[in-house]
């Protein structure tokens, strides 16, 4: 049989190395996130429509400024000063009401965005095989889940519109300088176009320091995850200063971007204000020459002020709306990455099915990504309603093999079939039906005991507490859960630590390994409960475990060799190293 592709070596690693990634340009950035705001789009609508309002308002009032100075009070006018004082009134107050509106609006659909992008981005995770959280530490993952989607939530509820609004502003303020006078106007301006061109040559350079700070973040949330899940282990063997030192590491590290990535950010605010000053004295010193040229008026060149504070002000903002739009594009990046990843480990059609055991292995192949091969050319089979055990030295694939009957991997060559058909063609569902995978840590989800019993057994969801112990007394569990006081209704916590690890794999189902002998002879009587066409795959720890198999399987050096008796399964293990 030929080989077949390697679907499991793809690499799953996010931000491995000096990946230097910069974003596509604004526009084709935004839409990644465009179906995040189909049912928003009237709300953005209006809000931009308030944005109009608002910014628009801000553009007609140093107009009435400039036309009330010349007209009224020069000619001392009370009453016109009255009526114009009157307009900018009722102007000024629309567009409170339209920011108001606005502000309202869009933090409304912030809220919305960063609800959708958590569960997508969540979902997705959920899509991806058992090698990419293998290759990526959890607190990494729930950074980009809480903080860099938060980053996202920030601009879309304070910076979008905020940021078009001040385009709009700028864009109009700039049509009434040059409409006011067109020298004048292109003497205002200049020195915001020498600003904007430095702002483009330098927004890569912003983008990459915002990146690695988010990526140092991430980094200091895994070490943070990773030694707390194990702070009994390093109180244990008193290392505190072990712990420390990794997060005093991580923590600099992160200081360190951090302080990078604010220096890139603060460095747009000065520029700007440098360029509104030199604009305003340039106005003002050509202003005052044109007045005594006879070619400007008094209230054109106070006009004419305001619209280059309305122009350089928005501009200003800009200054910090474009770092939280860089910081922004730098969380989109991360979030990409994991938005845009698919699944290695698809369901294919099914072919003709093959003659066989319940389970076989065909040739199969494996090596995990960037590692040497674990299992080479394996090929054996399980038939219905036997034990079945694997032994062998530590490392040397027996975890590899059950994973593989699992589906937890595919293999890199060859194949693993099920009732006679390729395990990839089943569906998840069917599969995890078929197949019970019996982890070798207990885990324990937060809650009662109930909730931990009834997780992957949907069907008795609609079960009364004194159904579901009826339950469990008929599969001989009844007993194990007198254990508890408070029975099904016993809280437990997602470490576990109020109960034993026998008690944990109880719940759970687990193995015979790390639990007492009386427990051990309850489970025992569990699983001989169990159908009688029911095939158990052990990994053996304990010689009894052996001894009660119909087939021991010796499992070493990439290769699966049937051990015969148990007498020719210890003679291998005390030839090889010792089983794990």
């Amino acid at each position: 049989m030929t080989r077949s592709a390697a679907p499991a070596t793809t690499n799953y690693t996010l931000n491995k190395g000096d990946q230097r990634q910069l974003s596509a340009p604004i526009g084709t950035a935004l839409k990644r996130l465009a179906p995040l705001l189909t049912d928003e789009k009237r709300t953005v609508a209006l809000a931009f429509v308030a944005m109009l309002v608002t910014n628009g308002s801000g553009l007609l009032g140093p107009a009435i400024i400039g036309r009330t100075v010349d007209r009224y009070i020069q000619n001392r006018n009370f009453a016109g000063v009255l009526v114009s004082a009157a307009a900018l009134l009722g102007i000024y107050l629309c567009g409170l009401l339209a920011s108001y509106y606005q502000t309202l609006a869009m933090g409304t659909v912030g809220r919305t965005v960063l609800f959708k992008l958590r569960n997508t981005l969540f979902t997705r995770l959920q899509q991806l095989p058992l090698v990419f959280f293998n290759q990526n530490k959890a607190g990494d993952l729930i950074s980009r889940i809480n903080n860099d989607t938060d980053k996202l939530n920030q601009f879309f509820s304070q910076a979008l519109v905020q940021l078009s609004g001040n385009l709009f502003m700028m864009t109009g303020a700039g049509i009434f300088l040059l409409a006011l006078n067109v020298r004048l106007g292109l003497l205002a301006l200049a020195p915001a176009a020498g600003v904007l061109i430095l702002t483009q040559l330098i927004s890569g350079w912003v983008k990459r320091r915002n990146l690695k700070s988010l990526q140092s973040l991430g980094g200091m949330s895994a070490e943070i995850q990773e030694s707390l899940s194990n702070f009994k282990v390093i109180v244990a063997f008193n290392r505190l200063d072990y712990f420390r030192a990794k997060f005093n590491e991580a923590n600099e590290r992160n200081f360190e971007a951090s302080v990078a990535g604010g220096i890139a950010n603060g460095i747009f605010m000065p520029l700007y204000g440098l360029a509104f000053n030199l604009a305003q004295l340039i106005v003002l010193s050509y202003g005052i020459y044109m007045i005594g040229a006879g070619a400007l008026t008094v209230g054109l060149l106070i006009g004419f002020l305001l619209y280059v504070n309305s122009f350089y002000m928005p501009l200003r903002q800009l200054a910090a709306l474009w770092s939280s739009l860089q910081l922004a594009l730098a969380a989109l990046d991360r979030i990409s990455e994991v938005l845009m990843m698919e699944s290695n480990m698809p369901v294919i059609p099914a072919g003709p099915a093959r003659s066989g055991g319940l389970l076989a292995f065909d040739k199969v192949h494996f090596s995990y990504p960037g590692g040497k091969e674990v299992l080479r050319d394996a090929t054996f089979t399980l038939e219905r309603g036997k034990t079945y055990a694997l032994v062998g030295p530590t490392g040397g694939g027996k975890t590899t093999t059950a994973s593989l009957m699992a589906r937890l991997y595919d293999p890199t060559g060859g194949q693993v079939l099920l009732k006679g058909k390729d395990i990839r063609s089943y569906a998840p569902e069917e599969r995890t039906r078929t197949i019970g995978f019996i982890l070798q840590e207990p885990f324990l989800f937060t809650g009662a005991i109930r909730e931990n019993v009834l997780y992957g057994n949907e069907q008795y969801r609609g079960y009364s507490d004194e159904q579901l112990v009826a339950l469990l007394d008929e599969r001989n569990v009844g007993t194990l859960l007198s254990r508890f006081e408070q029975g099904l209704e016993t809280r437990v916590s997602a470490g576990g630590d109020a109960i034993s690890l026998g008690q944990k794999q109880l719940i759970l189902d687990e193995a015979t390994a790390n639990i007492d002998t009386v427990t051990e002879q309850q489970l025992e009587q569990i699983l001989g409960k169990l159908p009688s066409s029911t095939t158990k795959v052990i990994i053996a720890h304990r010689l009894n475990t052996i001894a009660n198999a119909d087939e021991i399987f010796f499992i070493n050096s990439g290769q699966i060799i049937p051990a015969g008796s148990m007498e020719h399964a210890l003679n291998m293990l005390l030839h090889g190293e010792r089983v794990s």
